[in-house]
């Protein structure tokens, strides 16, 4: 099957929950299970001809991949973390291919899946450098947290009652390798997993070679680049709630249909800064760099807040 031109090109960024959910036993059957119930989503897009781009976090995984590394470094030399950025883009990107594949297959949609393991250019100037704040891998005891930051040159962050734990930089993305690559396949018909966790982070030297670094981007603010890259038509940012909340969790939360730009940027504040917060800001940056929409809404209620049924729209212009 063929796109159609006047079918729109989307950037959908899923959220960790595509693969694991709080409370998940972290099997490979039950990440496929997700990855099955989140691409059926999916397909009727598809089967209407529009033009996709799909992209994921990689949370809890990459953390798991780390843990991996850690108990089997007295045999095996340990990976940096830009490494263990790639092997969940990798792996993450096959469960998607695959669930997606098949699910197109059941509904009789002639569509082809690529993943595409994906490099962000972020600055070594960047201050996440010198303040990293993203937890990450297992819990250390203090003696053996404090070996690996003398060993590795890591920062370990102390969380009560569970011990000591990795802290890495979340640069601010600047660019996608394979953008262009990304938007020839998705122009094309193909659908495009890309970006996975945020890609995999590396520098831009002086001579114009890359070098990967230790870092995790955030996913939805790769999205945002990456949507802006490829002249999508809009970035769809799902996650668990159907829609953005002020007071989110209180008795007092207010469920919000629309934003402009101004009004996202003042909410942010008010967000929590490890979830919906980031979200808003990437579709924020969005909308203002573009002029065209985003939205953010439940992987369930897709199609309802395409239809503008459901979710939370960040509006490029005043209402």
């Amino acid at each position: 099957m063929t796109t159609l031109p006047d079918k729109p090109l989307l950037v959908i960024a899923l959220g960790g929950n595509a693969i694991l959910r709080r409370g998940d036993d972290g099997t490979i059957e039950t990440q496929f299970r997700r990855a099955d119930e989140s691409m059926r989503q999916i397909v009727p897009l598809l089967a209407d001809g529009a033009r996709v781009v799909l992209t994921h976090g990689n949370g809890p995984i990459v953390g798991n991949i780390v843990i991996r590394n850690e108990a089997a470094r007295d045999r095996i030399p340990p990976m940096p973390l830009f490494i263990a950025d790639a092997d969940s883009e990798g792996g993450i990107g096959f469960m998607l291919e695959t669930s997606l594949t098949n699910a197109l297959s059941e509904a009789g949609v002639d569509r082809r899946v690529v993943t595409v393991v994906t490099r962000c250019v972020v600055d070594p100037a960047d201050p996440a450098f010198a303040h990293p704040t993203k937890p990450i891998g297992p819990y250390y005891e203090p003696a053996e947290a404090a070996r690996l930051a003398a060993d590795e040159g890591w920062t370990f962050v102390e969380v009560p009652g569970a011990g000591m734990r990795r802290v890495v930089p979340s640069p601010r993305p600047l660019e996608i390798v394979e953008a262009p690559t990304i938007a020839t396949l998705a122009n094309a018909g193909d659908v495009v997993i890309a970006a996975g966790g945020g890609g995999v982070p590396v520098v831009r030297n002086a001579d114009g070679t890359l070098a990967g670094v230790d870092a995790v981007i955030d996913k939805d603010w790769a999205s945002a680049v990456l949507a802006e890259a490829i002249g999508a038509d809009s970035l769809v940012v799902l996650m668990e709630a159907d829609r953005v909340y002020e007071g989110f969790g209180t008795l007092a939360a207010r469920p919000i249909d629309a934003l402009t730009v101004e009004e996202a940027e003042r909410l942010l504040p008010a967000l929590d800064p490890g979830s919906v917060g980031p979200k808003v800001a990437a579709c924020a940056h969005f909308a203002r760099t573009t002029g065209r929409d985003a939205l953010i809404c439940a992987v369930e209620r897709l199609a309802d807040a395409l239809a503008g049924r459901a979710g939370t729209r960040v509006l490029a212009r005043q209402r």
